[in-house]
């Protein structure tokens, strides 16, 4: 901020000698310290919201004060630098400490200038100070110089006409409009209102006369009535707050108001459309009416930047369709009623003292759509020109063989999307020549053309219908990589980004790598924004690349309950971070930056208790190599009615993708070991045999490997891609232990879309298991058995009922109590879409599951039977009932949901064939279940 300069008398003073020299020479110190402070003082500088200007005038050394005496504020001046208007002198000493015939003080004089400004009545307030001699007295005067804010006179509000004449009739009431709370501001009204939001309280009004005037408060004022409007139906008003000054230091405040059209849309119409039908072009459009059963859909609410979008779709939607002369014009009109008429007739008309706001039409916009489609274009001959490095029959190949899915930029939609290149005799699209510009760009980028640029030209041919596409290629150079800079990260370490940088100093500068390791690291999601761009150096044919990243929040605390169908309520915490940093553990909080990740779950409920800690380390010893190691402690009554289980362990595991790129990718494989203790407790004396024979503690130490194939298109909701896991568990034997057992276990999974437009997808997966003991280990412990029936399995089964229980569990049982088996076969197929009253967020689901479990190990034919076996406990043989169903069948329906939290799924299951004469099954013994998660 510019200081004002001290007028001073120096060279009357200094001929006097004595202490007046010696004052002289204050003054001068005072002058160029002053100075000085006028071109330098950063504080000063950078005052976020005013403008202050000041002059400092530094307070005499003690020295100096012992010299010649304290300096006396011998007069006190009030000026503005606004001649129209008033200075209260009065209100302005009243908040200041200096006062005339007091001790001069730059410290008070500072606090003075403070005080003023935090009366909130200036806008700019500065303090002088000049030499003064009274009646002989020697001292300083102080000139107050203040700019008082400007007060709002009167605040008025507008109604703009459309012949654009401004008028007082609004279609609101007026006095609602000028009580908003400026809480009513929502952080999607306009660009820049969340930059306000913070800005003032809650509770404020809209400026009312009286108050000081505020830029950034009129702007808030102005988006809190256009949310107003909005939720009355006015979904393309405009509001601008302008002022007019009065006399006085006093200004006018107009709200001036566009209010627009007042509609919801009762009815979409196409003319012209020949090669669309109206139904195929209303599921490209996203405003249409809201059928009844969409309760939370907004599609009908009118708005005129939604229409615009909306005939950009209908455009690209026929520019993908071949018709690259496509021309569609948008209207919207009033149904031709007597009552619409007439209302219509009254929005501009002036309103009288009945005039009621809600009598003009808010159902009735009709939207229509006029198409020129125009003929239809097919791709006719391909070529380029331009090309030195690559030929153009290897240009034209890569064309060819890069024709099917090329990731792309959708203008319209504003999203990454995949389309096929552009191939001789097919349709012609626009998405499609897209795709094949970016195939062109990619193949010269990954030779280090990364400048390279592909222009094209069409050539339409109306008497065949074909459009010859000519791509010119400027190459430009050929650049390698000089060094790789990262920006932005101040607490992720270097080396986390750097290890998902896939290129290196010295290598060519590949762009298709550049943007491979820029999706890598937003799939970290440690940043909310990531940049990669390169940058010339000094040395030809070499670009630095800059890595530029923003941080977030990367810590999870979180609390809540929860139920479902085995347990019936639960508490739980999450307390986690996904970058964190061990060896920081002691030096910051959190510890955060090296890209581990350390989480905690504690979930306590009335049939199980859950405690899990685990630590990630996604590159082990720098490698890309994964471990994982933790311990938890599970108790757990649900599992049957005659005994309760407690396990408690840990593990370590590591894992790795078998390459980075297509298709290695997609596979990987691991190896856990894991420490486990197991109890059996609390058995009743009826308990089954099998019951019987694992309890007790059990110490059981086991090594699992597994190879995992993932080529699914989303994890969260796949709509197509298989997946495939084989894992096998050795316990015992060398790895010591009670427990000695083998376990196999191989999952497949497939999604497809059967109806793309609706979004219907087919799931299925069949899961095949076997296990046996081995050595002295006589049985298969009850937890290391093989189990069906349940969410996870077959729906409409519980694998902790009886067979005298409809809805019972799945495979052997003995007394009628389920005991599991060695030999496991299930399949799931499932039907999902989504569900027409709350829209994408609710999908609705229909399954048929099924499958068997054997007693015996490698038993793959369904046993039936009902008889009487026996086996030995602790030495005794001891008889039983033995059941088996066979091979069963549930089916059902339910919903998947997404809740904000996280995916959630409620199911209904029926068991349709249970295969056991005292479980019937039917309509009756159906079984619900509640869980997490879309997938099986």
């Amino acid at each position: 901020m510019k200081k004002s300069d001290n007028a001073m008398g120096v060279s009357k003073w200094a001929s006097k000698g004595g202490w007046g020299g010696g004052l002289s020479l204050l003054f001068l110190m005072i002058g160029v310290v002053g100075v000085w402070a006028q071109e330098g003082d950063p504080k000063t500088e950078s005052q976020p919201t005013q403008t202050r200007a000041k002059t400092f005038v530094p307070s005499p050394s003690s020295s100096e004060t012992a010299a010649a005496g304290q300096i006396k504020i011998l007069e006190i001046e009030f000026s503005s630098r606004r001649a129209d208007v008033t200075i209260n002198e009065d209100k302005i000493r009243q908040n200041m400490r200096s006062n005339q015939g007091g001790v001069y003080s730059q410290q008070v004089i500072d606090g003075d200038i403070e005080s003023l400004y935090q009366t909130g009545d200036y806008e700019n307030v500065q303090i002088m100070t000049s030499e003064v001699t009274t009646g002989g007295e020697r001292g300083v005067r102080l000139s107050v110089i203040v700019d008082p804010k400007v007060r709002v006179a009167a605040v008025e509000v507008k109604r703009k006409r459309a012949d654009g004449g401004l008028d007082d009739e609004l279609s609101v009431d007026k006095e609602d409009l000028l009580d908003l709370k400026l809480k009513a501001l929502t952080a999607n009204d306009a660009k820049g209102a969340a930059a306000l939001a913070n800005a003032f309280s809650p509770k404020e009004t809209v400026t009312k006369a009286g108050d000081t005037l505020s830029e950034e408060r009129l702007q808030r004022d102005a988006y809190a009535m256009e949310d107003f409007y909005r939720d009355k139906g006015y979904k393309d008003v405009k509001i601008i707050a302008k002022q007019e000054e009065v006399k006085g230091g006093e200004a006018k405040v107009i709200f001036e108001i566009d209010e627009g059209i007042r509609g919801f849309i009762s009815k979409i119409r196409f003319i012209g459309n020949q090669a669309a039908t109206a139904k195929e072009l209303e599921k490209v459009v996203k405003l249409k009416p809201k059928e009844w059963w969409q309760i939370f859909s907004k599609s009908d609410r009118f708005e005129e930047m939604a229409l615009k979008d909306d005939v950009s779709r209908i455009k690209n939607y026929y520019l993908n369709q071949g018709y690259i002369d496509i021309s569609v014009a948008a209207s919207v009109d009033l149904p031709r009623t007597a009552k619409n008429e007439e209302a219509q007739k009254d929005t501009d008309a002036p309103r009288g003292e009945d005039f009621d706001p809600d009598d003009i039409p808010a159902e009735d916009l009709i939207l229509t759509y006029r198409i020129e489609e125009g003929r239809q274009y097919r791709v006719g001959t391909l070529s380029v020109d331009g090309n030195a490095f690559f030929s153009a029959d290897d240009l034209l190949n890569e064309l060819q063989t890069k024709a099917k899915q090329v990731e792309i930029f959708d203008q319209v939609e504003l999203k990454m999307m995949k389309a096929n290149g552009l191939q001789e005799g097919e349709i012609y699209a626009i998405n499609s020549l897209q795709a094949s510009i970016e195939t062109l760009q990619d193949k010269y980028g990954r030779r280090g053309f990364r400048e390279a640029r592909v222009e094209y030209r069409m050539t339409p041919n109306v008497e065949n219908g074909r459009i010859d596409v000519s791509f010119n290629i400027k190459e430009g150079e050929k650049f390698y990589v000089d060094k790789i800079e990262i920006q932005g990260n101040t607490t992720t370490r270097d080396k986390v980004i750097r290890r998902e940088i896939d290129l290196a100093p010295g290598e060519v500068f590949d762009t298709v790598r550049e943007k491979a390791s820029k999706k890598r690291l937003e799939g970290l999601n440690y940043f909310s924004k990531v940049e990669t761009y390169a940058e010339e150096t000094d040395v030809p044919n070499r670009q630095k690349l800059i890595v530029k990243v923003e941080e977030k929040g990367t810590g999870e605390v979180s609390f809540g309950a929860g139920f479902s169908s085995v347990e019936l309520l639960t508490g739980n915490i999450t307390v986690g971070e996904k970058n964190f940093d061990l060896q920081r553990i002691f030096q910051s909080f959190p510890p955060r930056g090296a890209g581990q990740k350390v989480r905690f779950q504690a979930s306590i409920g009335f049939r199980s208790q859950n405690i899990n800690l685990s630590f990630t380390e996604p590159w082990f010893l720098d490698k890309p190599i994964r471990l994982e190691a933790g311990g938890y402690y599970n108790g757990a009554s649900y599992l049957s009615e005659f005994y309760n289980q407690k396990n408690y362990g840990a593990f370590t595991g590591l894992s790795r993708r078998l390459g980075d790129d297509y298709p290695l990718n997609r596979w990987s494989t691991g190896v856990t070991y894991r420490p486990e203790y197991y109890d059996i407790a609390n058995l009743q004396s009826d308990a089954p045999p099998y019951f019987q024979a694992s309890t007790g503690d059990t110490f059981k130490s086991s090594l699992r490997g597994s190879i995992t194939y993932d080529g699914r298109d989303s994890f969260m909701l796949a709509h197509s891609g298989q997946y495939f896991e084989f894992g096998a568990e050795g316990a015992g034997g060398p790895l010591l232990g009670t427990e000695n057992i083998w376990k196999i276990k191989a999952e497949f999974k497939t999604y497809h879309t059967l109806w793309k437009e609706k979004d219907v997808i087919f799931s299925a997966r069949v899961l095949l298991g076997l296990v046996d003991a081995y050595s002295t280990t006589e049985y298969v412990p009850v937890w290391d058995q093989l189990f069906a029936g349940g969410s996870g399995s077959i729906r409409g089964f519980d694998p902790s009922l009886g067979s005298t229980v409809n809805g019972g569990s799945v495979g052997p049982k003995q007394n009628a109590q389920p005991v599991g088996g060695g030999t496991q076969g299930v399949y799931q197929a499932e039907i999902t879409a989504p569900f027409p009253i709350l829209e994408n967020r609710v999908r609705w689901a229909v399954f048929c599951d099924g499958g068997f479990v054997n007693e015996n190990v490698f038993d793959f034919q369904p046993k039936t039977y009902n008889n009487t076996q026996s086996m030995m406990v602790n030495g005794t043989p001891t008889t039983y009932n033995a059941i088996n169903g066979g091979f069963q069948i549930g089916a059902g329906f339910g919903i998947r949901m997404d809740i904000g939290i996280g995916p959630m799924k409620f199911d209904i299951g029926f068991p349709v064939m249970t295969g056991d004469p005292n479980n019937g099954g039917g309509l009756g013994a159906f079984k619900m279940y509640f869980d997490g998660g879309y997938q099986f």
